[in-house]
């Protein structure tokens, strides 16, 4: 490797010296993941509605996330709270595909880089890459696709529960406090209308481990005005909302 900008020399061997599943340890999760960036205490409210059992936990220094079951109608699902960011989530998620997850549906709340309302609903189909996680599992680009094969299947499953929603092209970040007035019209430009800090890393990593990936983005602040930032009421609205939805969604996949 080149001394200079490591960060875009992607390394092709597939093998690391730490693998996701290097503990060996007994876990088996269910293949269909909803992957939750909300509080825990929606998690724990979501969790008295539905039949769940703890499957495992994830240890790490500062974020200890339990894996749950859930079962509808006879159908078993994984739940995880998901971290903030995308080296911690990506990690998480890494570990989760180790241990059975092959379909994942994540969601959480992105800010407004247009005028769009508090709480609706967007699929991104498309993210820019300005995070640095996803350069570990794909090649240098400007953006990541998400797969449109499972794409579709969301779409679909989003249309026969009769719920609106709109496509966007969202922006992952690993930078809150650097969401410059220059950058948000920059990425406004390359065509982006929401911004996030976990998209691009956790499609990358999908697609590196071979599996399906898709995201619910609810809208929470607006950058919609450079000069006049509104955080609004942070999307809180659709964190309990949006499990509810979710779950829906990711049952008929």
């Amino acid at each position: 490797m080149k001394e200079e900008r490591c960060i875009l020399q992607i390394d092709k061997d597939t093998k690391a010296v730490i693998e996701p599943d290097y503990e060996k340890q007994s876990f088996k999760f269910h293949s269909k993941l909803l992957f939750a960036f909300v509080p825990k205490e929606d998690i724990d409210n979501f969790l008295e509605q539905v039949p769940h059992k703890v499957l495992g936990s994830y240890d790490t220094i500062s974020f200890q996330p339990d894996i749950y079951e859930i079962e509808r109608n006879g159908e078993y699902f994984t739940l995880c709270q998901a971290p903030l960011g995308a080296p911690a989530a990506t990690q998480l998620l890494d570990w989760l595909i180790a241990y059975g997850v092959k379909k994942v549906l994540a969601f959480g709340n992105a800010g407004a880089l247009v005028d769009l309302p508090e709480n609706e609903m967007f699929i991104p189909t498309k993210a820019i890459r300005d995070e640095g996680t996803s350069f570990h599992y794909l090649e240098d680009s400007l953006t990541v696709d998400l797969n449109t094969k499972f794409l579709s299947q969301v779409k679909k499953a989003i249309t026969e529960l009769d719920y609106k929603y709109n496509e966007v092209t969202t922006w992952t970040t690993d930078a809150f406090f650097r969401e410059t007035p220059k950058k948000v019209k920059q990425f406004r430009d390359l065509g982006a209308s929401v911004v996030e800090m976990e998209c691009s890393a956790l499609a990358a990593c999908a697609q590196f481990r071979k599996i399906k990936f898709a995201q619910i983005l609810f809208t929470a602040d607006t950058l919609a005005n450079e000069e006049d930032y509104d955080p609004r009421d942070g999307g809180t609205d659709s964190h309990r909302r949006g499990l509810e939805i979710c779950f829906e969604i990711l049952q008929k996949l």
